[in-house]
């Protein structure tokens, strides 16, 4: 499994002064700690293990050029017609529900440029593409891939995801866990202060997760987008909880009791009922030309953003508390037409006893549509 690279954080950077501190697990300012050189790498990882309390060996740093990084990491080859079908299909589906916009295209794809940094976990190694031209950026990724490195190394990030998330919310859970530390640890040795405790008393994600909810909100943001932010600052805000009512133990904690469901960091604390429940229900044969193409469940979040969407009511905070604390669970059905471009999909939303409490069916025409209302009655 292979991180996602760095999003620069949405707190200030803290101003850097002139002089370098003599502790180090004081960060030293990004002129004098060169990402690319094994002085910085050790000391960025001694300054993280400060704030985690934890003593971890070195990981594996490759320093590369843009280029080299492109030779060691070739192009996926193009999609064969019927996989760009499906995809196509997939795209039209996530368009009905407002998770794309109907405009939307996909970019062409662009060559990695510096700055670049990233954590694989299949080989324990830190990936640095970096050319000196934006110091904070590169020391700010080096900060947060050595916190993910650290994680890793005591949760096995890649077992986790392969036997506790077997839905797109359980992974989408597990991401915001791992993001959210790194993010919020690397924020806090931005912050270049020794009481670490103390220092979590003052940090507020408020102001980021405000910004999310209006990337939710927004038609034009993919939600990709979206979630990534989610990921980021609701899943820090949610950390920084934990860190600050026990520490690393109640950090540790959340990688054993928070990756059902990302409803733990939409709520932004573990006051939940968490009865979740599957809809498991046997589904009808599709109408006569269809076929189900996808079955999954995608969680409160994104239902989330699809309402949000629907009623253009960008003040949400109170509403995904509601949403995030009585989650129980959904299915999401995507089927598509054999013979045509027609795509219809079906969204359940479980109850308080895990019965379907509300359908919502959408379609690119109003006969698939009818077709499926009336297999999915609401």
């Amino acid at each position: 499994m292979r991180a996602s690279p760095l999003a620069l954080s949405l707190l200030a950077a803290a101003a850097c002064g002139t002089t370098e501190p003599a502790d180090s697990c004081l960060l030293r300012s990004a002129g004098s700690c060169n990402v690319r050189e094994v002085d910085c790498q050790e000391h960025v990882h001694a300054v993280i293990a400060c704030i985690r309390g934890t003593d971890h060996p070195l990981p594996q740093i490759a320093v590369m050029t843009a280029d080299e990084y492109a030779d060691a990491n070739p192009p996926a080859a193009p999609r064969t017609p019927a996989e760009q079908r499906l995809w196509d299909q997939y795209t039209r589906a996530y368009a009905l529900l407002g998770l794309l916009h109907g405009k939307w295209e996909e970019p062409e794809p662009t060559p990695i440029a510096a700055p670049y940094l990233s954590y694989d976990t299949t080989s324990d190694t830190i990936i640095v593409v970096a050319d000196g031209t934006e110091r904070e950026t590169e020391l700010y990724g080096l900060l947060y891939t050595m916190a993910l490195a650290a994680r890793d190394r005591e949760s096995d990030l890649s077992g986790l995801s392969l036997t506790e998330t077997g839905t797109f919310d359980s992974k989408r859970a597990l991401t915001a866990l791992f993001a959210g530390e790194a993010t919020l640890f690397a924020d806090m040795a931005r912050a270049r202060e020794l009481d670490y405790g103390e220092l979590a008393e003052q940090f507020s994600y408020e102001h980021g997760m405000d910004l999310a909810r209006k990337k939710f909100a927004d038609p034009w943001a993919t939600w990709g987008e979206a979630m990534s932010l989610f990921q980021y600052i609701y899943g820090a805000h949610y950390v920084l909880g934990a860190f600050r009512r026990g520490g690393m133990a109640a950090v540790d904690a959340l990688y054993e009791d928070s990756l059902a469901s990302t409803a733990y960091a939409l709520a932004s604390s573990n006051n939940i009922d968490a009865a979740f429940s599957a809809i498991d229900l046997a589904l009808p044969a599709p109408p006569e030309g269809f076929r189900y193409l996808w079955q999954d469940s995608l969680g409160p979040v994104m239902l989330q953003i699809h309402r949000v969407r629907e009623t253009g009511d960008g003040n949400t905070r109170a509403v995904e508390q509601s949403l995030a604390r009585s989650w129980v669970g959904d299915r999401l059905l995507v089927a598509g037409s054999d013979t045509s471009d027609a795509v219809a999909v079906v969204w359940q939303i479980a109850g308080p006893g895990g019965e379907v409490a509300e359908t919502i069916v959408r379609a690119t025409d109003i006969a698939t549509w009818d077709a499926f209302e009336a297999l999915f009655p609401g």
